[in-house]
């Protein structure tokens, strides 16, 4: 992980420095760029530094490891498709529907993992971690989604366990 994490980094800051290099990936992959993403960092460089972060902080959970994760991978994308497509009520830079349904996707995931085989991430954990990923992806933070959804409902979840136990 670290050396696809490396790899990723590399080739998203020669990007940034090099025009020819510039070129070629806006070519190949302009079209999935943010607009701000054209002088910054992509998503994905964010993602997959928070992938490696959190593997350090909670590889030895599983369930909360692949949770975080999938909080934002899939909590994210639904609450941006649906916030996008027919959010109307706003707070902050977000929309309610939006952010409500990525809260019933988190939940989704949190249940699908909470009845995988051999791994221990209790259903209440990984809801307590759901709600933590919808707020903490509703507030106006400076930091990419893509770093602080993981790190913050992973370190929820991990703390919960902690106190259950």
């Amino acid at each position: 992980m670290a050396a696809a994490t490396t790899v990723f980094l590399v080739v998203d800051l020669l990007r940034l420095r090099l025009n020819p290099f510039k070129d070629i990936f806006i070519i190949l992959f302009g079209s999935l760029l943010r607009r701000k993403e054209f002088s910054s960092l992509t998503g994905g460089s964010y993602l997959m530094v928070a992938s490696l972060v959190c593997m350090i902080l909670f590889g030895n959970n599983r369930g909360v490891f692949i949770a975080a994760i999938s909080f934002l991978a899939i909590g994210d994308t639904v609450a941006a498709i649906v916030g996008l497509s027919i959010g109307k009520i706003r707070i902050f830079r977000k929309t309610v529907e939006g952010t409500l349904a990525g809260l019933a996707a988190c939940i989704g995931v949190a249940y699908l993992i909470s009845i995988l085989p051999n791994i221990d991430l209790p259903l209440s954990v990984g809801i307590i971690g759901a709600v933590s990923a919808a707020v903490v992806e509703a507030l106006p933070f400076e930091i990419n989604d893509n770093v602080v959804i993981p790190m913050f409902s992973g370190t929820v979840m991990m703390v919960t366990l902690q106190l259950l136990r």
